[in-house]
């Protein structure tokens, strides 16, 4: 053992992975099962026994001569996202990274290691400080993979435009760690392709349901400008608990408890559940709306007396919701850059992908503190049943039914649930994970979310929810003055400048788009179709140039704040196919003529999905004018 070598790393370590660093401080090697032994050339090698006999993590002739021909047989071209499986000494990573990362472009490496041992003796041999201090480069050593996704996501996916190059992600199974653990390492991979699943869908994989909300939206704007925004209630119930209700088949077993709590707890529903609730007299204090579906405004119509409640809703539901909810209501904007575009400070939630992480994130921001889920099975009752009885499409959606799984339930046992609830569940440990509170999970069934306090919904109110705070009336009293102060025609003029503002924007920016239509059009016909039927050759200077100019373009229409703010989600899932599927040309075609000529090919047809996007919000600008401008006169 090198004991500068070990100090050198371990400051690095400390410095960008305490916890890890605090694990190695404490670690004791047993040296019985690792064996250090020395290859042909000098360097370092490691036995590791497994069951009766040792694995050799190297071949001893020459551990980088291993490694290059492995690097090598992988035949990288192109790299943006490099998983390793395995550290070992850290020999493959570190030859990746001197001789192929720069080559390959790579811009994210990501690294599971399972043997914290071993991890130990790498940095008691080499020097590897270079290696953990690195921006790009990311460990995971000895933690469960489930605790890895959200980092991945969240922090390594969301930097350096990571998200635009998953399909080129490439993995380097290591052998050895394979052979010793291949267990651990299938479920890092699946974790790692579920982080990547998840960041898909949630930076949105329909540019036509974005485009829906859009119209929404807009068709919206008079609500919006009417009422007051969640950012009125920020903080109002600080240190108070919350009850998010979700609309799980297990929902029956406690929801009853709710009667009697409602001047000890704030009470916040999904609107699915809504009328369940009210048919058994159980009075929510808010209810949470986000989908832009049709068929919403059904959870509301039969439902008169709302006095007391307060419906948050995101504008990008139909108009025809606000209107069939009775009683009073809050606006809730999501994280997205169309909201940035009305310039209303209405309060901004990052929310996920289901009504229930809304209900959820209201609490946060509330500044709730215990917040308790009931109802949050993300699993199917043993009858089969997916939500609450007298849920109003049904106890049972067979949408479910088609991706079942197993996972681990609330009490230990396995539970079946499917891919939209892991997804759902995904996105609620990523919301508990950066909580400052503490969340319990009263759900008496379900599957098992991590972050959680497990409790029965009885033990939670004997518990959190003994002193009586009144929260319908502090939610009146924190609305009161936007009611008094509000200016709305004043705030529709302004909107209805900017519609037109943005209007003209956009129309400029296709004006560009069709120009250069015409000259991608002219290099097909004029270059890209003799070289593909008549094999003649292409300037592939010029086709780099023509495809550079359109990410000029692209740039430049962004410049817009108006263009950039109401069209950059509704294009961001468009953006996110269209860059992965174009860098993944680079595995594809080996031949640069080859290569270039089928991305100006890609350009093309992508420019007529993105300029009917625009032409079509330029409709939706034109109505929603017309109807402000009635509003006004």
């Amino acid at each position: 053992m090198d004991n500068e070598i070990f100090k050198k790393n371990l400051s690095a370590l400390e410095e960008k992975y305490p916890a890890l660093a605090s694990k190695i401080k404490k670690n004791s090697i047993d040296k019985s099962r690792y064996k250090i032994i020395r290859t042909e050339t000098g360097e370092s090698n490691l036995l590791v026994a497994k069951n009766d006999s040792f694995i050799m993590l190297y071949d001893n002739a020459s551990p980088y001569e291993y490694c290059k021909k492995f690097l090598e047989g992988m035949d990288i071209a192109y790299a943006p996202i490099v998983l390793f499986l395995g550290f070992g000494l850290g020999y493959h990573l570190h030859m990746f990274s001197q001789l192929y990362a720069d080559k390959a472009n790579a811009k994210k490496i990501i690294v599971f290691e399972n043997d914290l041992n071993i991890f130990h003796l790498a940095m008691e041999m080499s020097d590897l400080s270079h290696l953990i201090t690195h921006p790009d480069i990311h460990f995971f050593v000895r933690e469960d993979p489930d605790d890895a996704i959200h980092q991945i996501r969240r922090e390594i996916l969301a930097d350096k435009g990571t998200c635009f190059q998953i399909r080129s992600t490439k993995v380097m199974p290591l052998p050895a760690n394979i052979l010793l653990n291949d267990e651990y390492y299938r479920k890092a991979l699946d974790i790692t392709r579920m982080a990547f699943r998840q960041q898909m869908i949630l930076s949105g994989n329909d540019p036509t349901d974005a485009f829906l909300g859009i119209e929404n939206l807009l068709g919206n704007i008079k609500h919006i400008v009417s009422h007051p925004g969640i950012s009125q209630l920020r903080d109002k119930f600080k240190g108070r608990p919350a009850i998010t209700v979700a609309s799980g088949p297990s929902l029956e077993k406690n929801m009853h408890l709710l009667r009697d709590i409602r001047d000890r707890a704030l009470i916040i529903s999904c609107d699915s559940n809504f009328l369940p609730l009210m048919k058994r007299d159980i009075r929510p204090h808010i209810v949470a709306s986000l989908e832009r579906t049709a068929g919403t405004n059904m959870f509301y119509e039969s439902a008169s007396d709302v006095d007391g409640i307060y419906l948050a809703f995101c504008p990008l539901i139909q108009p025809d919701v606000y209107d069939s909810f009775r009683g009073k209501k809050i606006i809730v904007f999501r994280d997205f850059s169309h909201f940035k575009w009305f310039h209303l400070d209405k309060g901004t939630l990052s929310i996920g992908p289901a009504v229930s992480n809304m209900a959820f994130k209201i609490a946060e921001y509330l500044g709730c503190d215990p917040i308790i889920m009931i109802g949050q099975d993300l699993a199917f009752a043993e009858d089969g049943d997916t939500h609450v009885e007298d849920m109003l499409f049904g106890e049972r959606d067979e949408n479910y039914h088609s991706s079942i799984i197993e996972a681990e339930g609330n009490y230990g046992s396995p539970v079946k649930t499917s891919r939209i609830w892991e997804i759902f569940k995904s996105a609620h440990e990523e919301d508990i994970r950066y909580y400052k509170g503490l969340c319990i999970n009263a759900t008496e069934g379900g599957v098992k979310i991590r972050g959680t306090q497990v409790m029965t919904f009885a033990e939670v109110i004997d518990t959190y929810c003994r002193n009586e705070f009144y929260p319908e009336a502090i939610i009146a009293d924190s609305i009161s003055a936007f009611e008094k102060t509000v200016n709305i025609p004043q705030e529709l003029k302004f909107l209805l400048d900017r519609c037109i503002e943005t209007r003209f924007g956009l129309k400029e920016t296709i004006n560009m788009l069709l120009e250069y239509s015409q000259e991608i059009l002219e290099v097909q016909n004029n270059m890209i179709r003799p070289f593909m039927y008549e094999g003649k050759d292409v300037d592939s200077a010029y086709l780099v140039s023509i495809a550079e100019k359109f990410f000029g373009i692209m740039e430049t229409f962004l410049k817009d704040r108006n263009v950039h703010n109401i069209m950059a989600h509704t294009v961001h899932p468009e953006v996110i196919f269209f860059t992965n599927k174009f860098n993944y040309l680079k595995d594809v075609y080996s031949r640069e003529d080859c290569l270039h000529s089928a991305q100006i090919l890609m350009i093309k047809d992508w420019l007529g999905v993105i300029g009917q996007l625009f032409v079509s919000t330029i409709d939706s600008l034109e109505q929603a004018e017309k109807m402000l401008a009635k509003e006004l006169s």
